[in-house]
């Protein structure tokens, strides 16, 4: 695993990585889960090339692109010229999972061996489903609800944030979310664990410790602004103060 915090050491990180084994870069260049944060344009170039030069094929996990509040940075395979980024796309995030609808841009010699596998798997995706995407996709319906869904998002998430502002200024900071589902809340102190975790629980409120994506990090928690209503957004976050002390 290599991280990309801006450190300016990528190339020096994947080059050790190179050494030891065989590897593939995998990575979220846009609304990354669970930070919320994107590459920018430099970034994902800098990585392109490196991956390049030591031929480590990149797979992009965009699934997260069109849910941006702003104008994202094109993705890295929008100038891959040597065939070694893998690019994903999916419906997941942003009409249904149930669907179970996704895509993948690759060269020929890759994408054919990935749908014999997928085949030999599952036999395909549902016809009846593929439809359904094509139908959205097709009609223009899709991105009429994207610009909904952006806004909802943006409103949910302004919402959060400005709790956040009154609430936690002193035992936390964030950044701005930049879209997507999530907020990256990190706590000053290291009170994130289990105890803090099982005490929310049993005041029915579900949290995404730090530690279940790095598990020494008892600092942050991934708050989701999707799903709960306002009020239920309101009254977690509540309960989260209260026992902070």
């Amino acid at each position: 695993m290599v991280s990309v915090n801006r450190d300016g050491k990528l190339a020096e990180k994947l080059k050790v990585m190179k050494r030891k084994r065989q590897s593939i870069f995998y990575c979220i260049p846009t609304l990354h889960n669970p930070t919320g944060t994107s590459y920018s344009m430099e970034e994902k170039e800098q990585l392109y090339e490196v991956c390049k030069e030591l031929q480590t094929p990149i797979i992009e996990d965009d699934v997260y692109h069109e849910l941006s509040f702003h104008s994202p940075t094109p993705p890295i395979k929008s100038f891959d010229t040597s065939g070694q980024v893998l690019y994903i796309g999916s419906v997941s995030k942003t009409l249904s999972p149930g669907l179970r609808i996704g895509w993948i841009v690759g060269p020929t010699s890759v994408i054919e061996r990935l749908a014999d596998i997928k085949m030999q798997t599952d036999y395909g995706s549902s016809a009846f489903s593929q439809e359904i995407v094509a139908h959205w996709f097709e009609s223009g319906i899709y991105e009429k609800h994207l610009k909904q869904l952006r806004h909802q998002l943006k409103e949910r998430a302004t919402f959060v944030e400005n709790i956040l502002e009154k609430s936690f200024k002193d035992v936390a900071s964030w950044s701005k979310s930049e879209g997507g589902f999530y907020t990256w809340l990190r706590f000053h102190q290291p009170i994130v664990n289990k105890a803090l975790f099982l005490k929310l629980l049993s005041q029915k409120v579900l949290i995404n410790p730090g530690y279940i994506y790095v598990s020494n990090d008892l600092h942050h928690i991934r708050l989701s602004y999707a799903y709960a209503t306002f009020n239920e957004l309101e009254k977690g976050l509540m309960i989260l103060r209260e026992l902070c002390h």
